[in-house]
């Protein structure tokens, strides 16, 4: 339910406009009437309706210079004018605060009501953009973490390979042209080590929103990382020297090195907790246990390289050895890690190619499942499938159907794309002969291998952090300016909407 505010000088025109409507039948809390912009101001910043009704001409503070103040606070909240027609220049200089609706005194029921329902469509597009964004710096963050983890814990199991490690993650986090920050709180225990990283991870949105901090802790010491940012450092040193915890016998201690990049980062904090044979790796803050599990990441490194050697690829063979493997582990967040780590090291070697959206709807799918055994089955159950097509994918076509695949590639915008255009006026053949070998050679009709790769892209576009409205992404894989049909074959192909989608990429 959306929330209004009523602002008027004149007493019988407020009185009038909050009860002639009936808010609740448009699903909008009255919360307020006011009688000039001063006392509006006051009750915005004490109860940040979404809409404000407001009157021009008020004396204190007028209709103009109550939205000129309140957009420097919050740019979302939606205004509608109150003017009358020798006003109307006032409500003019208001259109370039972002104010889109005026009523022009004197007005009636039916044209407040028409204006308050095109308000309230503005308020829940802003509240979708504002979930969408939400939802992308969620996913963002969950990824570096992910990839943060991964490195730390083949690192441990691989000490003299970082340069190796790092690279399979390059095309996601860029390793050598950041600087980065890392501190080192000393005498923290464990007992206070979750308060606090929750106190961190607080002081860090409030100061430095969108910042993404990564955490490792060995014993009494906690050890922070994240993008260097200028303005922070005074604030984060006093916020540090203040740092206290009931229990906490010993004062905390912190310290900071500067680094140019990443990698050299890694470097150095690997070097620190490689002594260490507990090491804790914090994400959401839980703490997941890390051990050294070095035998482990040898035989997988292995089974890869043996394979890639062979020539003729045995898919049963292969499963099984990595069967053997995985069912060692019976910690779930060390199983999730090293499937992460086999999909990429799998592509990087161009032994399986998978992109990085089958990883990312891979990883997903498996952190909604519990228990080892569950998790090792579907990542088999999926590779499998997966290892099923491949031969398809890796085959060399008939050079018409190369083109064609890659016309469609390039194309997929082209709402009026078909497979008796491209016959016609790009291959200049036979469209049912094209048919038949597109077919016979992909093992797929053209229609679905159409919309499995208009889906595809879909995907990457709506993770995408410049994506703003659905219709930009329906437009962009050929759906044309119909976000309604998009959503339908979206649905159809994955199970969820585009919206949901995006929700369960982020992890909620």
């Amino acid at each position: 339910m959306l929330r209004l505010i009523i602002v008027d000088d004149e007493k019988i025109i407020r009185e009038t406009i909050s009860s002639i409507i009936d808010w609740k039948s448009l699903d909008i809390e009255l919360i307020g009437v006011c009688k000039d912009g001063i006392e509006a101001y006051d009750m915005i910043i004490d109860e940040y309706p979404d809409i404000v009704l407001t009157d021009i001409k008020m004396p204190g503070l007028s209709g103009l210079e109550l939205i000129e103040k309140i957009r420097e606070l919050d740019k979302n909240i939606q205004f509608i004018i109150l003017s009358g027609y020798e006003e109307f220049s006032f409500a003019k200089k208001a259109m370039k605060y972002g104010v889109k609706h005026y009523l022009l005194k004197p007005c009636n029921e039916a044209q407040i009501i028409e204006v308050v329902k095109q308000v309230a469509t503005d308020c829940y597009q802003v509240r979708a953009l504002e979930e969408i964004q939400k939802n992308h710096k969620k996913l963002k963050e969950n990824l570096d973490e992910n990839i943060m983890r991964n490195i730390i814990m083949e690192s441990l199991a691989h000490r003299d390979d970082l340069k190796t490690i790092v690279k399979q993650y390059q095309h996601y986090i860029d390793f050598t042209n950041t600087n980065y920050e890392l501190y080192y709180l000393h005498y923290l225990t464990d007992q206070s080590l979750k308060l606090c990283i929750q106190a961190i991870r607080t002081f860090l949105a409030t100061t430095t929103p969108g910042l993404i901090p990564h955490f490792v802790y060995v014993t009494n010491t906690l050890l922070l990382f994240f993008k260097s940012e200028n303005a922070l450092y005074d604030e984060l040193s006093i916020f540090f020297k203040d740092l206290e915890f009931e229990g906490q016998a010993v004062s905390i201690e912190y310290h900071k090195q500067s680094f140019s990049n990443l990698y050299s980062l890694l470097e150095t904090l690997l070097k620190k907790i490689n002594r260490y044979e507990f090491i804790y790796l914090i994400h959401d803050n839980h703490l997941i246990t890390t051990y050294n599990h070095n035998s482990l990441f040898i035989k997988i490194n292995h089974i890869l390289d043996t394979f890639s050697s062979k020539e003729d690829f045995d898919k049963e063979l292969f499963l099984s050895e990595i069967k053997e493997a995985l069912a060692e582990i019976e910690d779930e967040s060390l199983l999730r890690a090293v499937i992460t780590t086999l999909l990429m090291k799998i592509t990087n070697s161009n032994l399986i190619p998978f992109s990085p959206m089958h990883i990312t709807d891979f990883l997903v799918e498996m952190n909604d499942i519990s228990g080892c055994h569950a998790i090792l089955q579907v990542f088999l159950d999926k590779f499998s499938s997966h290892l099923t097509i491949q031969p398809i994918i890796q085959s060399e076509y008939k050079g018409f159907i190369e083109k064609t695949l890659q016309y469609v590639n390039e194309h997929l915008s082209n709402p009026n794309l078909s497979l008796k255009w491209i016959a016609e006026n790009y291959l200049y053949m036979n469209v049912d002969y094209l048919s038949k070998q597109f077919i016979k050679e992909t093992g797929y009709k053209f229609s679905y291998y159409l919309t499995s790769k208009r889906i595809e892209k879909a995907k990457q576009l709506l993770l995408e952090d410049n994506v703003e409205k659905i219709y930009t992404v329906a437009e962009q894989v050929g759906c044309g300016n119909n976000p309604q049909y998009f959503s339908q074959i979206f649905k159809k192909h994955t199970g969820m909407t585009p919206t949901a989608y995006i929700k369960k990429m982020a992890g909620e």
